[in-house]
């Protein structure tokens, strides 16, 4: 059967399949397995969350003034904050927000280091272009017309495998745009078959094969893939899909939608299908009001899928670096709702292998008026393709044209002690 674009196109869409896949291919052969290389995983909290109530500075005066005793870190009451040592500014007593207790326990492990101040030296307060900017690996919204691709982009494009890159979306983050292997799904728990099945497939597949053009090129390409990793999902012997389970003693219960996206990328790791790096996305940080029980509930979450993902990991022998970003901070003083609005220098967290966790990076700026930016926000001390180059580095992925560019002002950080090579 010969059938133009159009009528290929009209076809599959009669299926009701391009929607499955429309943002899955991959390199089929030349598959480049490292052995010990770890897996990175970018997990990007949208709304910009407010880095001053995660990890707070608690007996710093201007912000105890700054802010109602619900909207900070405290250090005493019943909700007084988890104290811990560092060493970046010791006339500060840092505390983890009550509810991130085990990323306090990571920290106090050594996996977990914490970044302050972290952002864009010119910033702005809107979420879209600090996005934007971040993901793209730029510092001037000027270049975002002329600059296509992602930063985790340039450096995942030439590495092999049946799926380089993993997308916890229903297209690719903007940090993965630019990756032909990219697989692009929310959630793989239930397999990733098409439509109505094997016939289906197989329809798809025959006409696919009747022609060349690269709409029937990647369909077949998909279609591979797709059976690549409906395969690698376990099931029992009529077929079910089996419920997974976690290695060690990783428990994501509390974990809300972040599980899904966390244990698509352990069942990839596991799956061994060439996986060097994931992104996913935790919104809802944008917290103009009501900001004391969301922050609650936003850390719980957060807190517990990290730890269970980190356990779940280790425990099945898989290295991984784990970034956690945001695309800006929130102002030092709260609104009159119950809130805080947009700001300037965030917290960031890596943790994983190779992390010297149970410290601080970066450069403290204090909260005192004359050194807050613009006299409202957190200042940035840290440029954050800093972190980006740090992290790109550990994990053993190239990083030529990440960031063309920039050139680093400072030494690095020395967040991590072991250097895959």
């Amino acid at each position: 059967m010969q059938l133009n674009r159009r009528e290929f196109l009209k076809a599959a869409s009669a299926a009701g399949c391009l929607a499955s896949f429309a943002n899955i291919s991959y390199i089929a052969d030349g598959a480049e397995m490292r052995p010990g290389k770890p897996v990175l995983v970018v997990v990007f909290l949208r709304g910009g969350a407010d880095g001053l109530h995660i990890v707070g500075p608690s007996n710093n005066s201007d912000y105890i003034a700054a802010r109602p005793p619900e909207l900070r870190v405290t250090d005493s009451g019943a909700r007084a904050g988890i104290a811990f040592e560092q060493r970046l500014d010791p006339a500060s007593e840092f505390r983890f927000h009550p509810d991130a207790a085990p990323l306090a326990d990571l920290y106090r492990a050594e996996r977990l280091a914490i970044l302050n101040a972290i952002g864009l030296k010119a910033g702005t307060r809107s979420h879209f272009v600090a996005q934007d900017m971040i993901e793209r690996g730029l510092s001037d919204e000027k270049q975002l017309a002329s600059t296509e691709s992602g930063w985790l982009a340039r450096s995942v494009t030439t590495i092999g495998g049946h799926i380089s890159a993993f997308s916890a979306n229903t297209s690719p983050v903007y940090a993965l745009h630019g990756i032909k292997n990219v697989l692009s799904v929310p959630d793989i728990s239930a397999g990733l078959g098409v439509p109505w099945g094997t016939a289906t497939s197989e329809f798809l597949r025959s006409i696919s094969l009747s022609g060349s053009s690269s709409v029937h090129r990647a369909t077949l390409e998909a279609l591979d893939i797709l059976n690549v990793v409906d395969r690698g999902i376990l099931r029992d012997d009529s077929g079910k899909i089996i419920q997974y389970r976690p290695s060690g003693q990783a428990s994501y219960d509390g974990s809300g939608d972040l599980m899904r996206s966390l244990t698509s990328v352990v069942r990839l790791a596991k799956m061994d299908v060439g996986l060097s790096v994931a992104c996913i996305d935790h919104g809802g940080w944008d917290t103009h009001e009501g900001q004391s029980g969301r922050m609650s509930s936003q850390l719980k979450q957060l807190s517990i899928g990290l730890t269970a993902f980190h356990e779940d990991m280790a425990a099945s022998n898989h290295k991984v670096v784990i970034l956690v970003m945001t695309e800006f901070g929130r102002r030092l003083r709260a609104n009159k709702s119950g809130g805080t609005d947009h700001g300037h220098g965030g917290c960031w967290f890596v943790l994983g292998d190779g992390v010297r966790g149970g410290n601080m990076y970066g450069k403290w700026p204090g909260l005192s008026t004359q050194v807050l930016d613009q006299g409202v926000d957190l200042a940035v001390t840290t440029d954050y393709r800093a972190v980006l180059t740090e992290t790109l580095f550990a994990s053993n992925m190239p990083m030529k044209d990440s960031f063309p560019a920039w050139r680093p002002e400072t030494p690095p950080l020395g967040i991590f002690a072991n250097r895959h090579q």
